[in-house]
């Protein structure tokens, strides 16, 4: 930290001189803002980046069943630690979008999976719907071009959401086995 960015000593007597009036107390002793890191940090579970994959793309498949337009799948693990995907849909109509997030919704929780928020389904114009490492961008036509997150997020690889994956890479839940079954073992 620089000099001029030290406190005052505390028995510092007279009108107080600081050549930062303006700021908050704790901005004008700390530095404003963190160095910038170039990329993302790395996850710690290659299981569970599969796992929001593929969730991603049952999404963009369970959009594009509803009569959703312009899917993209947008991997983001490079551009920030927040999240991994955006699957970002465009719905032909208010009804057709709230169709479509009611559809994902029931489908998620379908695979035991939960939303951790939903915002913007009251106004129709994009409704966002946060799964914690995917998150669901559901636009009108006017707002898609308006917002237009893919140029914001221009640095994300754009993935091929109808790509197939392993059968086995996340199936359904299993229901509880019988209680006359054998159990399984590792």
């Amino acid at each position: 930290m620089s000099e001029s960015n030290q406190p005052p000593p505390d028995d510092a007597a007279g009108p107080s001189k600081d050549p930062m009036p303006f700021l908050p107390r704790r901005a004008r002793f700390h530095d404003v803002q963190d160095e910038s890191v170039p990329e993302a940090v790395t996850r710690s579970s290659p299981e569970r980046q599969a796992k929001a994959l593929e969730l991603a793309r049952f999404a963009a498949r369970i959009a594009e069943e509803n009569r959703a337009r312009d899917i993209e799948l947008l991997d983001l693990r490079q551009s920030t630690p927040l999240f991994d995907y955006f699957v970002v849909i465009t719905a032909p109509s208010r009804r057709q979008a709230n169709a479509i997030i009611s559809e994902i919704d029931h489908e998620m929780k379908q695979r035991q999976e939960q939303k951790l928020g939903i915002e913007g389904s009251e106004e129709g114009r994009w409704t966002l719907i946060d799964y914690g490492d995917f998150v669901v961008h559901v636009f009108s036509d006017e707002a898609r071009d308006f917002y237009a997150i893919e140029d914001i997020w221009g640095d994300a690889t754009r993935l091929d959401w109808r790509a197939e994956t392993a059968p086995d890479s996340i199936p359904a839940p299993d229901p509880a086995p019988a209680p006359d079954s054998p159990p399984q073992g590792d």
